[in-house]
């Protein structure tokens, strides 16, 4: 079984990135909430914020900071004042359009300063079709911070004349790009993303676009997508029915691609050459043996959000069929159009199952060998959280948030780095079986005691992580993402409440593990 070391420890030493009493660059309002950070091997933090919304609109955007040799000062990335990258000809109020909103966390390169995030707006591209027609478009899309210079890595501008280093490749000359799902990433000089589109059918699949300062006219490159067979298969066999946001190195891209999203039965994670239409490699598939489960226990799930360092990819996988009753009960607090629709959609909460056997998982893609980094059973519970997220029918409009039809979505946290001697060190979210401690743990694989260390939980004092925090606060949740643990550098989120007062406090705060 594997081993956790006693809830509420805070074994390392943290520094605090960003926190409520912050002020925002570029405004005069202070942060009021964060999304889980990214950091490359440097030390160099990128999060996503907001403040409240009392006085007009929040103030949210894209920020980064430099925390080695004892941080430098917060930096502006992208905000809702930011001019949206060219392609750009569309004013408002006399102002080329600007972004509205940031629908993913950001992320950055491993070992570069090169940062990329989702981003909508209102129309930025004005042209007249080949009906004569007087036409907006561009509502979102993929932008990055290269080498100081802000640039689009990708637009919804592909049928727009002149514009076909955005269409869509391999479907009919002209065809664009409807959504950009999830959060793209860094390869090296190349931004990696999940687009979708619409050619007769609803499409999907994996593309790169290199964003290098000779790179303007660059065309969109196909790594994977949903005309494609899944490996293995023969002629006349089953296609990708769905991909997922893809990790990547500076050379390759690893993505889960799958027959069927709800009900799979082919497919996995599969690896590849930031290449056109290139090989793809097979490195787990649902098909595979489970580590430490007797024989012929395959995976029946894997995990969407993939931390792929470039040798080690860490995931989390269920098995069996087992499932566990739980009840989802709406927020409270957030969009309040989203709030209410939750309310009025589910009055007395969302029944659903979790899978009772589930674990974070790590291949090296080197010695090809499989471990296990935690499972649930006498010590965890659960791996997986939920949020209830999506633009409510005649809410909102283009910069909506997350344009989807409002659902309860489940996610699971694992950040993987390679440590020396072959091994790497895992991150994690769990829920302990006892009781209703949420925790971030960290281990490493391979390892003869299978040791796990508690590095903050729901248990914690706020000012064991933070001095600034409320003196009776505690810790009342945490984050982290797939870019969270880069080299020495852990980033987490984390939000402290003093039950007694009301107070409340959030930041973001990076420790080093080793």
């Amino acid at each position: 079984m594997l081993g956790c070391s006693a809830a509420g420890a805070a074994p390392l030493s943290w520094s605090t990135v960003a926190n409520s009493a912050d002020v925002m660059p570029g405004s005069s309002k202070t942060f009021n909430s964060f999304n889980q950070p990214s950091v490359n091997t440097n030390g160099l933090v990128v999060l996503r914020g907001r403040s409240k919304g009392q006085d007009g609109q929040p103030a949210k955007g894209i920020y980064a900071r430099d925390m080695s040799q004892g941080g430098q000062a917060l930096q502006l990335v992208f905000d809702v004042s930011s001019t949206v990258p060219g392609p750009n000809n569309t004013s408002y109020d006399g102002k080329l359009a600007s972004l509205t909103e940031f629908p993913a966390f950001p992320r950055i390169g491993k070992d570069s300063a090169t940062i990329v995030t989702r981003g909508q707006s209102n129309p930025v591209w004005t042209y007249t079709d080949a009906n004569g027609a007087d036409t907006k478009a561009g509502t979102s899309g993929v932008y990055v911070k290269h080498k100081g210079t802000a640039k689009a890595a990708e637009t919804q501008l592909g049928a727009a004349p002149g514009m076909n280093q955005y269409s869509v490749p391999g479907a009919p000359a002209g065809t664009r790009f409807d959504q950009f799902p999830g959060a793209p990433a860094v390869g090296g000089d190349k931004i990696v993303f999940k687009g979708n589109y619409t050619s007769g059918t609803s499409r999907t699949g994996i593309y790169f676009r290199k964003i290098a300062d000779s790179a303007t006219n660059a065309k969109t490159r196909v790594v994977a997508d949903s005309t494609m067979l899944i490996p293995g298969q023969v002629e006349g066999g089953v296609t990708f029915g769905s991909t997922a946001p893809p990790s990547a190195s500076a050379e390759d891209v690893v993505f889960l691609g799958l027959d069927n999203e709800a009900s799979p039965s082919l497919g996995g994670i599969y690896r590849a050459p930031l290449a056109s239409r290139p090989a793809l490699e097979s490195l787990v598939m649902l098909s595979d043996a489970v580590p430490g489960e007797v024989a012929g226990t395959t995976f029946r799930q894997i995990g969407e959000a993939l931390s792929y360092d470039g040798r080690f990819v860490g995931f989390w996988g269920a098995w069996g069929n087992e499932m566990r009753d739980i009840l989802l009960t709406c927020p409270t607090d957030g969009q309040a159009d989203v709030v209410a629709y939750c309310q009025a959609t589910y009055p007395d909460g969302y029944a659903t199952q979790v899978p009772v056997h589930q674990g974070f998982f790590v291949m090296d893609t080197q010695s090809r060998q499989l471990y296990a980094a935690a499972k649930t059973g006498a010590t965890y519970q659960d791996f997986l959280y939920w949020t209830f997220s999506g633009k409510p029918p005649g809410k909102g409009d283009a910069d909506a948030e997350d344009p989807e039809p409002p659902r309860w979505r489940s996610a699971a946290f694992v950040s993987t780095a390679h440590k020396s001697g072959g091994k790497a060190q895992v991150a994690f979210k769990g829920h302990l079986a006892s009781g209703t401690v949420d925790g971030l743990y960290l281990t490493t694989v391979p390892s003869k005691t299978s040791s796990i260390s508690t590095l903050v939980d729901t248990t914690t004092a706020a000012r064991l992580i933070d001095p600034a925090a409320p003196a009776g606060a505690v810790v009342s949740s945490i984050g982290l993402e797939r870019e969270a643990l880069r080299g020495p550098w852990l980033a987490i989120t984390a939000s402290m409440l003093d039950t007694v007062t009301g107070e409340a406090w959030a930041g973001v705060y990076v420790t080093r593990t080793k």
